[in-house]
């Protein structure tokens, strides 16, 4: 029964974080967190410039890049008199190299959908560190924290960038399915972001578009509980988002590479894990485009929040007294 207890614990804690960059750019979902939460995790982030058959990627990046970005990231929904605000903080440091996002790349994904193996080309060995950080600010449509508007910046040694977004988040799109006091409503949700940023070369990427957009709707299904201060967290959740960016890599001309994406995530309580990648439109072709990435990440307060409790919770209730 006490493991029990503890699985509900766990599974009814959010897991949601803001994807650290590059993702938002190789096709990972690019929405503010709609809840208090502080994540640790690993990203993974690949860009390979051939193909499994030898096509080249018209861009002047050459050589592979295969970015693991140890994570953490905090997002915070203030109340008082910064209330409808929240604030983003991620920072991630990666020991850049061809492993371990070649053998997932070629040995889990191209296997899976029997495509050729992608070659390395003179993959990067360096350390690379980028810092994310955004302001959001939250407005009510039918329910609380549903609209959002904000800005933010990327530094590090990959790219520097200045953004700004809006959109809506988990708006629901069907009745309620299923309804627990404890865990919340049962729902299909829908989601939109717009965001346009302002890009500057980094050590990594020495030629970038200067501007970029980006569209990204998503459809989500999941248990979902609203707190009393209107945060909406997901208990679980299935999303599907797709993407279209007008892309940040430049060939030698200076023209910038269309990115189409999609991404997948799935979380339970504070386990979540996503993957993109930018193969939209020939899924049942070859991967075409050069970036994919995969992400896991564990909200490490509240799950050790939820450990602590449970040890200290008495396993069965004391005995009546005679």
């Amino acid at each position: 029964m006490s493991g029990v207890l503890l699985l509900i614990g766990i599974i009814s804690t959010p897991a949601w974080s803001e994807s650290p960059a590059p993702s938002v750019h190789w096709g990972g979902a690019a929405f503010p967190d709609q809840y208090s939460t502080l994540t640790g995790g690993l990203t993974l982030n690949r860009f390979t410039p051939v193909d499994g058959l030898g096509n080249k990627y018209d861009s002047t990046v050459g050589n592979t890049l295969g970015f693991n970005l140890i994570t953490l990231s905090w997002t915070q929904h203030w109340s008082g008199i910064f209330q409808g605000w929240s604030t983003n903080l991620t920072a991630g440091i990666s020991p850049t190299s061809d492993e371990p996002s070649q053998y997932f790349q070629n040995k889990v994904v191209h296997q899976l959908r029997q495509l050729p193996s992608v070659p390395t080309v003179d993959a990067r060995k360096e350390t690379d560190v980028m810092i994310d950080g955004s302001v959001t600010r939250w407005f009510p449509l039918f329910r609380p924290k549903v609209i959002f508007a904000g800005a933010g910046f990327s530094v590090g040694t990959i790219y520097q960038q200045g953004f700004l977004r809006a959109g809506i988040r988990r708006m629901p799109i069907t009745p309620t399915l299923y309804h627990s006091d404890t865990w919340g409503d049962v729902s299909l949700r829908a989601s939109v972001l717009g965001r346009i940023s302002y890009q500057d070369n980094g050590a990594v990427l020495h030629a970038v578009r200067s501007t970029a957009g980006l569209v990204q709707p998503a459809i989500a299904f999941g248990q979902y509980r609203t707190t009393e201060s209107g945060e909406t967290i997901p208990t679980w959740e299935i999303e599907l988002a797709l993407m279209w960016d007008s892309g940040i890599f430049v060939n030698t001309t200076g023209q910038s590479q269309k990115q189409f994406a999609w991404s997948l995530a799935a979380s339970a309580g504070p386990m979540r894990f996503e993957t993109w990648n930018d193969s939209m439109g020939h899924l049942s072709e070859r991967d075409y485009g050069p970036s994919y990435g995969v992400a896991l990440t564990l909200d490490v307060l509240r799950a050790w929040n939820i450990i602590q409790d449970f040890r200290t919770k008495p396993a069965t209730d004391p005995p009546a007294a005679s």
